[in-house]
């Protein structure tokens, strides 16, 4: 019995599911203080001019509040942007139209809380990639869980290179791209020059709306 110990990403990366997919039970992390230039409100897609990082703003002063307090800064239509990113990305992909009402309900009407949108957002890709691995919640933090417990915190970064060598897959948008970066307050456009057509380790979206019930068989390959 394999118990895996991680945080919780915004639309996790395929690092992400792979590490899911080797254990038997996941814990979710929910008494650690927010990380700020982490997954847990980033995630990485695939558009026309190159990776795009989809960033949920939370609220000045989360970095010390636990990160199931952390509230989403909602100054900005934020949401809006980012659905409009993924349908720019994703919308002539051959399964957007299959999952999109799965996910466009929740960008309409987003909860005011970081950890119950990535925890909802999770549940569906869960559901979506037809995957029942059990979920639970950490009691309490502790620094050095028990060493039944395989701890997966923060091994996953967007600071960090890949983790894994993901099975190339069609992209809709897998071309090569000059050096140019731009940002902005909740997307950043990177678009890097490449020897390869395949951007690896993307969010989860990339794979499903590309590749629909195949996901999980890739992401186990």
């Amino acid at each position: 019995m394999i118990k895996t110990l991680i945080e919780l990403h915004y639309l996790p990366s395929l690092d992400y599911w792979k590490t899911l997919l080797k254990a038997d039970t996941v814990i979710l992390e929910a008494n650690e203080n927010f990380n700020k230039q982490s997954y847990r409100n980033r995630a990485y897609i695939l558009g026309a001019n190159g990776r795009l990082a989809l960033t949920v703003p939370v609220q000045k002063g989360s970095q010390k509040t636990l990160i199931t307090e952390v509230k989403i800064d909602y100054s900005t239509d934020w949401n809006r942007q980012h659905w409009q990113s993924i349908k720019s990305a994703y919308g002539k992909s051959p399964f957007f139209i299959h999952y999109a009402d799965f996910l466009e309900p929740l960008y309409e009407n987003p909860p005011a809380f970081l950890w119950e949108f990535n925890y909802k957002l999770l549940t569906i890709c869960q559901k979506l990639l037809r995957i029942s691995i059990p979920l639970e919640k950490t009691e309490s933090f502790e620094k050095q869980p028990s060493n039944k417990i395989l701890d997966k915190r923060n091994i996953i970064s967007p600071k960090k290179p890949a983790i894994f060598t993901h099975q190339e897959y069609y992209q809709t948008f897998g071309n090569k791209f000059e050096n140019n970066e731009q940002e902005s307050n909740s997307s950043t456009t990177e678009n890097k020059s490449s020897n390869s057509t395949f951007e690896n380790n993307l969010s989860i979206l990339d794979l499903l709306f590309n590749e629909g019930t195949n996901a999980t068989s890739i992401i186990n390959g």
